[in-house]
């Protein structure tokens, strides 16, 4: 028997950075004036179903503690489960398959860290936040060293000579502790742990959502998607053994005009196509 483990609601909407039409999470949209880029495509679609879906959702990452580049770090303590304990092979693209994963989990935040800390501007946040509880050591030695190698190169960027600037930056550079990059690592390392469990059957689960997403989307461009359907809703289900599975829902924009539609995963993971993996069924 399996039974529901995550929900996840996106929406479609157009980026108003660049005008692109994608999906974004519904409380993203709803709550705040600085949405997350719009996005379309298989590992855009894992990230913010596996790996960064708290924002609003956890009780951690609610208020001032939502929308900071401390729920960035927490996903990037997933992708390093999903890709070196887990092993999903096809998350990375191939111009980042060539990095550490440990390097490539730090340098993702480290970056908007240098950033707030030498030009005095960040996009989510004053300072870095965190309300996650203590946790304790994940037992990987290169995951915690990347930690430790985190708030050491934090601690060698220098403020901007601007005085408006500088403030922002030393406010920020206290902000980032070894206990707050940790906490934050940790706490989503084990999410996604607790999430999909270690196995060879997950591994290939989560490998053929990615590549059913790639299809999907290429197939099936986002504002034609958009002038359909609302959204798409997520739901990832864990059966007895630990063995996981999926379904989303496209959510029709205009019920008279079109019925929502039902795409049903299969997990077998020996013989993918992406007529064996999806199915189409109106609801």
């Amino acid at each position: 028997m399996k039974r529901l483990v995550k929900t996840v609601e996106l929406v479609f909407f157009e980026d108003d950075a660049n005008g692109a039409f994608g999906l974004a999470h519904k409380e993203t949209i709803d709550k705040s004036n600085s949405s997350f880029n719009a996005f379309w495509g298989g590992m855009g679609i894992f990230h913010d179903v596996f790996e960064h879906s708290h924002e609003f959702t956890d009780k951690y990452f609610r208020g001032d503690y939502a929308m900071n580049v401390g729920g960035e770090m927490t996903a990037m303590g997933a992708i390093y489960y999903y890709i070196d304990t887990l092993g999903v092979y096809n998350r990375l693209t191939d111009n980042a398959r060539w990095r550490g994963h440990g390097e490539l989990m730090r340098e993702t935040t480290l970056s908007e860290v240098h950033e707030a800390i030498s030009s005095g501007n960040c996009s989510y946040g004053s300072i870095l936040e965190s309300n996650v509880p203590k946790q304790k050591p994940v037992e990987d030695g290169e995951f915690e060293y990347q930690l430790h190698e985190f708030v050491k190169k934090t601690k060698t960027y220098k403020l901007s000579e601007y005085e408006q600037e500088k403030e922002f930056g030393r406010n920020y550079k206290k902000s980032v502790t070894f206990r707050k990059v940790a906490d934050l690592h940790r706490y989503g390392y084990r999410m996604a742990e607790k999430l999909v469990p270690h196995n060879y059957n997950n591994r290939a689960a989560l490998a053929n959502f990615i590549e059913f997403w790639n299809v999907f989307c290429k197939c099936n461009p986002a504002q034609e998607m958009a002038n359909s359907f609302r959204g798409v809703t997520i739901k990832v289900y864990r059966d007895e053994n630990g063995f996981i599975d999926w379904k989303a829902v496209l959510n029709s924009a205009d019920r008279y005009a079109i019925k929502d539609v039902v795409l049903k995963s299969d997990r077998n993971p020996n013989h993918f196509s992406v007529e064996d993996y999806w199915i189409l069924d109106e609801n």
